[in-house]
């Protein structure tokens, strides 16, 4: 694996990915090790015997959580200069998707909170391309990321 030699050469869409790296890494250690909490946060009250059900699929979900977080954290030290990119299409899918069984009623009225939280991080790292773009611009250069090669891409 190459990871990037120093953390000066983190562009600003980087550090948002890492940071939510970070906190989806966090998050889903939460959920593993306290799932009832959790589950008061997103509304659920377990009162109606599903308790067990509800404590299944947030561990699945934790996981899913953690295993989230350090992808996010490996794309950024590997310096793949399309994975930012990647991550605003994921986080503005799961975002419309969250918002949208919501608005359905098939999900409860707590997962606005998530869905949020998925479309801000997205247009967080989108503004932070757009801001590295105008930057590297401002230098002279491209788009700030060197461009991708292939492996039977003779010039890389």
């Amino acid at each position: 694996m190459v990871l990037k030699p120093k953390l000066t050469t983190l562009t600003a869409a980087d550090w948002t990915v890492a940071a939510s790296g970070v906190l989806a890494l966090v998050m889903g250690v939460a959920g593993l090790a306290r799932p009832e909490r959790q589950l008061r946060a997103l509304g659920f009250d377990g009162s109606d015997g599903d308790r067990d059900h509800l404590t299944a699929v947030l561990t699945s979900t934790s996981a899913a959580a953690v295993n989230n977080g350090v992808l996010y954290l490996v794309g950024v030290a590997r310096g793949s200069s399309w994975f930012p990119a990647y991550t605003v299409a994921a986080r503005a899918v799961m975002g419309g998707v969250l918002g949208a069984r919501v608005a359905t009623g098939r999900a409860p009225r707590s997962f606005v909170a998530a869905a949020l939280w998925e479309l801000l991080g997205a247009a967080a790292t989108a503004g932070a391309m757009w801001w590295d773009g105008r930057r590297s611009c401002r230098r002279g250069g491209g788009s700030g990321q060197p461009p991708l090669t292939f492996r039977d891409d003779p010039r890389g």
